[in-house]
This record gives C-alpha cells, structure tokens and sequence, in this order.
C-alpha cells in the first residue's frame, strides 16, 4: 500500500492520529520480535518505541477492531481516539522511537490477516494456549411454585 499520510519530515518524532490513515496494533517487545520474524517480508512498517518496549504495526483503520487475545499479552489495537508517536522516515535507530521496519513509498500498511495470524502463534508459544473462559451461568429458575405460608391458627 502507497503511503499517503504525513509522515514527519525533519529530526523530531511527531504525535498522529490513529484511526484516520491507519490504526495501530501495540504489542510489547518481547512478543513482538517474535511477530517480527514470524511475519517476515509480509510485514508492513513497524515503529519501535524503546522506552515502552513496544512495536506498533500499522493497519488498515478498522481492520482489526474485535481482535481478542489473552489479556497477559497486553496487545492494543489503538484506533480512533488514539495518538501514535510516529519517528521521522530516516530514523532507524535509537535513541527513541524509530523504525524496526521503514516506512516506505511503496507501502506502509501490514496485512491485517498476517498480522493477526502472526500474533496468535506467537502468543500461543510464549503464553501458552489458553481457552476463553465459559461465561458465567445464571441460576435456574425454580421448577416448584413458591410456598405461601399458612394464615396463623393462633388467637390472640
């Protein structure tokens, strides 16, 4: 996919929108280099932020809303509403947030099925498989009619 969003131009990393262009998908690092190399050349530009140890795919806005994973993975989808710090195209290394995969002309955007693919596997070998728990169950209704009590016999 072309770029076609305002990616910063200069030194300084600048706060965009998520939701307009893009949305982003927030993993934290140790998950994410597995996503990284799971993925391969099928991922679109990733942006790594060494202060929150964290990589941040960009995606299609909307492509990934309803994603569920277990909720030790900690992985985000950031959308409308959300602010990404996003490093200028010719940051590519630390220090601060720069790019783990560049931002070019010829495409930004991760496919959103890779990516969820790529994510599942991963958290699955690091975290485990682990089923959603059943929902709680309500209690049944009572199969007899409620009792009334008896009027008093006594005379006062």
């Amino acid at each position: 996919m072309t770029v076609w969003w305002p990616l910063p131009k200069g030194l300084d990393a600048v706060l965009l929108p998520a939701g307009e262009w893009w949305d982003a998908v927030r993993v934290p690092a140790y998950l994410g280099e597995g996503v990284l190399t799971r993925l391969g050349s099928a991922s679109g530009a990733v942006i790594r932020d060494p202060y929150g140890s964290r990589l941040y795919w960009l995606v299609e806005p909307e492509s990934a809303q309803g994603w569920s994973f277990c909720e030790f993975a900690a992985v985000q989808v950031l959308g409308e509403a959300s602010w990404v710090t996003v490093p200028p195209s010719s940051r590519l290394h630390p220090p601060g947030p720069h790019w783990a995969v560049p931002c070019t002309p010829a495409g930004s955007l991760t496919p959103t099925a890779a990516l969820h693919a790529a994510l599942h596997a991963t958290i699955t070998q690091n975290l485990g498989p682990r089923p959603r728990p059943a929902p709680p169950q309500q209690a049944a209704p009572s199969q007899t009619a409620p009792t009334q009590a008896a009027p008093s016999q006594e005379r006062g």
